[in-house]
């Protein structure tokens, strides 16, 4: 059961997390500190600044106004010690390997709660790391393991060795990982990036086995990123893509131009689309490809409206 209560929670915060991608101005960086060394992909977003957000500011009536849902919220902090609407930010990184990776999710969280609800299952082990407290489980799809840490964290693994490198990185006693040019270049390219996403494609597919399609895609893809952020009252995406060649940039990014060609014309045609997309370009320079997409804030508002009824 707790098990289910913890997917549970980690559904209203992907649910969160998928509105706040629309939320951030003036955004905390990624701290590698905080990622470990041997990370090919990560995962880093930040919900603090979407509270003072236009779009935030919308969230916030809007679930006023949907007593349903705020009644779930509100559950879920006083049973479980979670409050989503709390949370500052939420990192994911590993090494490309399936099902193995450090999650860390920081504020939002009632150690003391946390604790005590796990601590009431019976199929939960607790084990000690120093003087760190570790929770396992092999009971469900896949094991799980996590630790409740001061100041109002969670730091989430497959077993106690991840979750327990987790806790060194959280507290900042790792060395942490080192930058890569096409993560540096990402955390640039907007003033105030909210939400990174990174993968080295040539370490990940040394870790990890791909389909066909994907294996295609790594012996061409260098390493490749997105960030989201607000801009000029809209939301904008901007992707880099490496290549490993020269030879290999210029079909790709041909590839691309289709795709957002065709996505265009199908947003066109769809009542619900259209407007959404409010511009576009691919830019194919060397073996690097940028692109640009720009997108309404107002047709967000109205998405974000009817996920929010759904989820009641």
């Amino acid at each position: 059961m707790l098990l289910k209560n913890h997917i549970y929670i980690m559904k209203y915060l992907l649910f969160v997390s998928a509105l706040s991608l629309t939320f951030f101005l003036d955004a905390k960086q990624l701290d590698l500190k905080k990622v470990s060394d041997s990370s090919n992909w990560i995962m880093h977003m930040d919900f603090e600044s979407m509270r003072s957000s236009e779009i935030g500011s919308f969230l916030e009536d809007s679930l006023e106004k949907i007593p349903a849902l705020e009644e779930k919220m509100r559950g879920l902090q006083k049973k479980f010690g979670v409050d989503l609407m709390g949370v500052s930010n939420f990192t994911l990184f590993g090494t490309g390997e399936k099902h193995k990776g450090i999650g860390i999710l920081e504020g939002g969280v009632d150690a003391s709660i946390v604790t005590e609800v796990t601590r009431t299952r019976e199929y939960i082990q607790e084990t000690k790391v120093g003087k760190k407290t570790i929770f396992s489980t092999d009971k469900g799809r896949r094991p799980m393991a996590f630790s409740v840490l001061k100041k109002g964290k969670i730091v989430f693994g497959p077993d106690r060795d991840y979750v327990s490198e987790g806790i060194q990185l959280a507290n900042g006693k790792a060395s942490g990982s080192r930058s890569h040019p096409i993560l540096e270049s990402l955390t640039h390219l907007l003033d105030n990036p909210g939400f990174v996403f990174f993968a080295n494609m040539k370490g990940a597919k040394e870790v990890t086995e791909l389909d066909q399609w994907g294996r295609m895609m790594a012996d061409k893809i260098d390493s490749c990123g997105m960030v989201i952020g607000d801009q000029a009252g809209g939301l904008k995406i901007i992707g880099l893509v490496h290549t490993n060649s020269i030879e290999a940039a210029e079909p790709m990014a041909n590839m691309i131009r289709g795709g957002m060609t065709m996505m265009e014309m199908k947003a066109k045609g769809n009542k619900r689309m259209e407007g959404l997309l409010e511009g576009y370009q691919v830019i194919h320079e060397g073996r690097t490809i940028r692109i640009e997409i720009e997108i309404s804030n107002s047709l967000i508002i109205e998405r974000i409206e009817k996920e929010m009824n759904k989820a009641v």
